[in-house]
């Protein structure tokens, strides 16, 4: 999945008392910023901002969140007042493309002192676990103090159930493998298919995705380590937990990567790979710029070049600078960092291999050099299986259009393959 744009910011919340009253305040305020952000005003939004939040967003990123958002979620049409507390309020905003909760903090001097956009709030899952129950809330806390949201999904068993943590793909991915323009529900389909096999799973909103959203931290702090150390918490308290059997990862796109550098770190029973690259992520960006912006290509690749040595670089190209902002390329240099075939033969347990022979993203022979790097793993290539682990011919349009299918089923054999490799 390709990396996302959605900028998500937040600065600790104080408690004030203004001069105008609260409501006033915050009318002023809420209707400036929507005027300042569908105009695509980055200074007067900045000019908003108390002291802390201009250090901890300065106008050249201001500018570059405001454009990223705009891009990605659209114009904010209007606004409600959903909740009002001591230290903030919390508006519904209907943004063009979805809506989401934006939370607002104002202090003393009626100035922007917290702004943290969350997606609204759902229903709670249906799925209830095989003893009636509804899946459990499970959590971690990083060493920063983060929080991380996932869901613990049970079998009806007396004895220590296996258990498969799910890893999602790039970018904001939440437990269900959703994000801001995704709606698959593929990982609460592969969790309800474990939980009839007998099999318990967790799986878990990655940092800046779903409840877990609040942890993105700002781009430009990320590293791909991050991600690897998030896992490695949840492993670890599922170890500590002490109700498990054996303990098995599987990481999807660019969680295949984030699991296959957890289990060269912390001891598991097993790992598996679902559409995962099988090779350095420049490579595939590389390939992926090929077939969508083909003229931006050769520029793409120099670009690259400087990333893979470590260096920044400026970019001006539309086409290319959704992917290479400023903010994302640190990321993106921590990541390549990594070679997946030479990460996967380091591996001492059970591999399991799975790719779909329609992923338009990931490619069949990327599972092949997996497999020629680790020639003792299982390996299948599913017919028909795309990058959202649906059924789906090869034509462009018909494959995505099941991105935003949630009802469409994951694939059988995908289902199949996993339960035998971890019963």
């Amino acid at each position: 999945m390709k990396t996302s744009l959605f900028f998500l910011f937040g600065v600790i919340f104080a408690v004030s008392s203004f001069a105008q009253t609260k409501h006033e305040a915050y009318s002023i305020a809420i209707e400036k910023f929507q005027r300042y952000y569908n105009e695509q005003n980055a200074d007067s939004i900045y000019g908003m901002f108390s002291e802390k939040m201009r250090m901890a967003l300065p106008l050249d990123k201001t500018k570059e969140m405001l454009t990223a958002l705009n891009g990605q979620i659209g114009k904010l049409n209007s606004y409600s007042l959903s909740k009002e507390e001591a230290e903030k309020n919390v508006y519904t905003g209907n943004f063009e493309k979805t809506p989401l909760s934006i939370l607002f903090s104002l202090n003393e001097k009626s100035e922007l002192a917290g702004l943290l956009f969350q997606p609204v709030k759902t229903d709670e899952e249906k799925t209830v676990n095989a003893d009636g129950k509804s899946p459990s809330n499970f959590k971690v806390t990083t060493k920063n103090g983060d929080t991380l949201y996932g869901t613990l999904t049970m079998p009806k068993s007396n004895s220590k159930p296996n258990v498969v943590l799910i890893i999602a793909g790039s970018g904001p991915t939440d437990r269900n493998c959703n994000q801001k323009g995704m709606n698959t529900d593929a990982f609460k389909m592969l969790a309800d298919s474990l939980q009839n096999a007998g099999i318990a799973s967790i799986r878990y909103d990655k940092r800046g995705s779903g409840e877990s959203v609040s942890a993105a931290g700002l781009g430009q702090n990320l590293n791909f380590n991050d991600y690897v150390n998030d896992a490695i918490l949840f492993v670890k308290k599922l170890k500590a937990e002490n109700k498990f059997g054996k303990i098995f990862v599987a990481g999807h796109s660019e969680g295949s990567l984030i699991a296959m550098l957890l289990a060269n770190r912390e001891k598991i029973d097993g790992y598996i790979s679902i559409a995962g690259a099988g090779e350095n992520i420049a490579n595939v960006i590389s390939r992926q710029i090929k077939a969508s912006a083909p003229k931006s290509s050769s520029l793409a690749d120099s670009i690259i070049a400087e990333l893979k040595k470590g260096k920044t670089v400026k970019v001006n190209d539309e086409n290319l600078v959704s992917i290479f902002n400023s903010s994302t390329q640190p990321y993106l240099i921590s990541w390549m960092a990594y070679e997946p075939q030479e990460e996967i033969k380091k591996l001492n347990i059970p591999v399991l291999i799975l790719q779909g022979s329609t992923d338009l993203q990931v490619l069949v022979a990327d599972a092949e050099n997996l497999r020629k790097a680790k020639p003792t793993a299982k390996y299948y290539i599913i017919e028909g299986m795309n990058h959202v682990l649906k059924n789906s011919s090869a034509d462009r349009n018909e494959n995505l259009a099941t991105y935003n299918n949630p009802k469409l089923p994951i694939d059988t054999d995908l289902c199949a393959a996993i339960i035998q490799f971890c019963q």
